[in-house]
């Protein structure tokens, strides 16, 4: 790990960790089956519902975790360096064997929409990367996410023009709303029946990683190259960084337009997977304009740059922030654990929870780290992978 922190990369760490939590509430709020819904949504689908859905939908969601999975693979080569470099290797394949083990954990026994594991994973194989350029790095990771939202067009492309077969389609949906009721009395019970229901559900996924391996390690090798291409760092140039602020608002534009009409459609099955394919087709361009404006933010003198600033601390201690979250949001919504709101709070709530949870986590990040050399959480990952670490900042010499 290089000694000099790269400011930017925490801002944009801590944007990510704090843009993710807006997606990812429903999940905790909601069995897995209908988080994602709208039609299902157990609140209906209200003015307010609906329009929290489509902020969510439109300028959050698959964008901060792209952009986390970038960053991930930026601390591939920050951590192990180039591949010619044996001891730093040795560190980072017992950094990424470490957090595979913390994703185990995380998403059986805490929340099981876990993404460390898969993160692991990839990492496993990107770390064979890190010393490509920044060329083969970029037409690699850009082959395969095209090729996958080819294979995710031509799906919504049959769906679209596959016969409408609405009585199957109803009875699978009731099928859904059925079994998301049997996960919904476990989620609120006890602390043994909402841990099992979580540890079921976590194994429902499992088989899902394949695909997000694919997915998450061509991400990494984008962000690796943006980052030796000086995207990350702010060394690109200023006309670089607005070309790609024009493109991402363009994809962005697009993603709001497509969503538009899906529920200009009544919500229809056909469309909504229409418009979860451009959504995730188009992330890392959205998600690379947002790296340009926190760009201009930390170059600005103005008001502007007090952004970057509040969320440098966060991303610094985002391993922290991620797991707290999750425990925070669990001790909300799962049975036996605290409040057991789970099924009881619509999408505005959420949102209202996650700008709280925001504010603490931005709060507590900067006192923790105006005292501490890093996260609670960092620490102990760092003492597993690399021995005897100190946590707090070494104080002041004082002077005669």
């Amino acid at each position: 790990m290089t000694k000099d922190r790269i400011v930017l990369l925490d801002s944009l760490r801590g944007l990510g960790v704090l843009g993710i939590l807006l997606c990812n509430a429903p999940d905790f709020a909601v069995p897995p089956g209908i988080a994602e819904s709208v039609k299902s949504w157990p609140h209906g689908t209200g003015p307010d519902t609906l329009g929290v859905w489509f902020v969510t939908q439109w300028l959050f969601q698959r964008k901060f975790v792209t952009l986390f999975a970038m960053l991930f693979g930026v601390s591939i080569f920050l951590v192990g360096g180039e591949r010619t470099d044996k001891e730093r290797g040795s560190t980072l394949r017992k950094r990424l064997s470490w957090m595979v083990l913390f994703g185990v954990l995380h998403g059986f026994a805490i929340w099981y929409g876990d993404v460390l594991l898969s993160y692991a994973l990839a990492g496993f194989a990107v770390m064979f990367a890190r010393s490509w350029s920044p060329k083969r790095l970029l037409w690699t990771g850009v082959g395969v996410w095209v090729a996958f939202s080819l294979l995710m067009t031509a799906g919504a492309a049959a769906m679209m023009l596959a016969p409408s077969e609405s009585a199957q389609a109803g009875a699978a949906a009731s099928a859904q709303i059925a079994k998301a009721g049997l996960a919904e009395i476990q989620y609120s019970g006890t602390f043994l029946q909402s841990l099992v229901q979580n540890a079921k559900d976590r194994l429902v996924l499992l088989p899902n990683e394949p695909i997000i391996f694919l997915m998450t390690a061509s991400l990494m090798m984008i962000g690796l190259a943006c980052f030796k291409l000086g995207l990350f760092t702010g060394e690109a140039r200023t006309r670089t960084y607005v070309i790609l602020l024009v493109i991402g608002l363009l994809a962005l534009a697009g993603v709001g337009l497509v969503f538009v009409q899906f529920m200009a459609q009544d919500l229809s099955r056909p469309m909504s997977m229409v418009a979860m394919t451009v959504q995730m087709a188009t992330a890392p361009l959205s998600t690379l304009a947002y790296v340009s404006l926190m760009v201009f933010a930390a170059r600005s003198k103005s008001f502007w740059s007090v952004i970057p600033r509040a969320l440098a601390p966060v991303g610094q201690m985002a391993f922290t922030n991620y797991l707290t979250q999750s425990l925070i949001m669990t001790a909300l919504f799962y049975g036996g654990r605290g409040l057991n709101l789970h099924g009881e709070v619509d999408r505005p709530g959420l949102a209202a929870i996650t700008i709280g949870i925001w504010i603490v986590q931005i709060l507590w990040s900067r006192w923790w780290m105006d005292r501490f050399a890093m996260g609670p959480l960092e620490w102990l990952w760092r003492r597993l992978y690399r021995g005897p670490t100190p946590l707090r900042r070494p104080r002041p010499a004082v002077t005669a």
